[in-house]
């Protein structure tokens, strides 16, 4: 095992460091499209809105939660995958905000730039999933979360994460009805993202065969 975690170690961190940063990309790409943003960061997105915190800050107190509830529902506590999930969920959440940074001065004039920035996140987001999964150092939390009920409950990774997303979506509508009478944040562009984001990991699972020279053996 411990041999396996050390294979190609230093190419897997730059992918693992890349898979985040462009992960926030998409993510603040998603939120300036002004469509509605992915699943996972919906919450975030409306609290930001109405609350002094930044989308990144929030995205950082949430997937705090998010870690400790793992052993609460284990029932056991793994200190090296804790410790790891809170490293990525600071490096997550302060560079959600450098990218927001980044793309400050771009405001989509029109419903077409709207849409091709909306693309363009899923895009980036995707192959930022591509990389951090294929680099196999540490999960965010959200993917932790949604790995350990799969355990417990003994359901597929893939019907969970959708329970989960559709989960979050539905308290950002409930946040942003409550707040402002009307939907912010989650839109048409959520319900995209939801739909392609996943599509397009899979294009590039059978199509980046690049990296497949630092998979990791078991």
């Amino acid at each position: 095992m411990e041999a396996a975690v050390n294979q190609h170690f230093k190419p897997r961190l730059a992918m693992f460091a890349v898979g985040i940063f462009l992960m926030t990309l998409g993510i603040a790409l998603s939120c300036k499209a002004d469509l509605g943003t992915s699943p996972i960061s919906s919450v975030p997105w409306v609290l930001s809105m109405f609350t002094s915190w930044s989308i990144g800050g929030i995205t950082i107190a949430m997937n705090l939660v998010m870690i400790l509830l793992q052993p609460l529902i284990l029932r056991a506590v793994y200190l090296r995958e804790i410790a790891g999930q809170l490293a990525t969920t600071l490096a997550f959440g302060y560079s959600i905000d450098f990218s927001m940074g980044l793309l400050d001065w771009f405001v989509p004039a029109s419903a077409l730039e709207q849409w091709l920035a909306c693309l363009l996140s899923i895009i980036v987001l995707a192959l930022g999933v591509f990389l951090e999964v294929r680099a196999k150092i540490f999960l965010v939390a959200g993917e932790g979360v949604v790995s350990v009920l799969a355990f417990v409950t003994q359901k597929k990774f893939s019907f969970i994460k959708n329970c989960f997303d559709i989960t979050l979506v539905t308290i950002a509508i409930i946040i942003s009805w409550n707040q402002f009478g009307i939907l912010k944040g989650v839109g048409a562009g959520t319900v995209v993202a939801a739909v392609l984001v996943g599509r397009c990991v899979h294009l590039y699972e059978n199509r980046l065969h690049f990296f497949d020279r630092w998979k990791v053996e078991a």
